[in-house]
């Protein structure tokens, strides 16, 4: 019996080098192969520039229901965001039927964004993206076929550069019932 315990014992340290080595070549396949998904496409500054056009336009929507008209500039609209953080300056521009918000990449600055090349990573530079985005007052049967006649409806969109830059982008447009970015951008969801 102490026979047979023996043998088994030593046929498992056989079998756990196998697994063991397995292992090790798993571990440094995720090492190679890994961080180049892990790649992230949008810089924390990109982010902000979303996130804070968006809010100013979520925030040019409520101030037109409660003052049937728009903001000309951000404060009066108090969402607290300021309109020069260290990556963006933010701007909006009303019209009767409409506001445009803009989110401006200030001049000579840059993000770093990690590349991953297997084993190695390195930093490399990239210009941030301009955003535009735009509130739109048009009639409630634009919209809805069961809309009022005497009603007005809100749209928005979003858009983005489709090359980084520091230039301000032309506006997007609503014509024939139809909301679009302009040539240049790209509309964001």
């Amino acid at each position: 019996m102490t026979g047979n315990s023996h043998e088994q014992v030593s046929s498992s340290p056989n079998s756990g080098c196998g697994c063991l080595l397995s292992l090790i070549v798993l571990g440094l396949l995720g090492l190679i192969f890994v961080p180049s998904f892990l790649s992230t496409t949008h810089s924390h500054g990109q982010s902000e520039a979303k996130t804070y056009v968006g809010s100013i336009i979520r925030g040019q929507q409520a101030y037109f229901l409660e003052k049937n008209t728009f903001a000309n500039t951000i404060e009066p609209l108090g969402l607290g965001i300021k309109t020069q953080t260290e990556n963006y300056t933010y701007s909006t521009r009303a019209t009767d039927k409409s506001a445009f918000i803009y989110g401006i990449p200030l001049s000579d600055k840059y993000i770093y964004k990690k590349k991953y090349f297997g084993l190695f990573s390195k930093k490399v530079k990239g210009k941030l993206d301009s955003y535009i985005g735009a509130v739109f007052i048009i009639p409630a049967t634009e919209v809805s076929p069961n809309g009022a006649a005497d009603e007005l409806a809100i749209i928005s969109i979003l858009c983005k550069a489709t090359v980084p830059g520091t230039s301000k982008l032309a506006e997007p447009t609503y014509i024939d019932g139809k909301l679009a970015c302009s040539e240049g951008t790209s509309e964001l969801e």
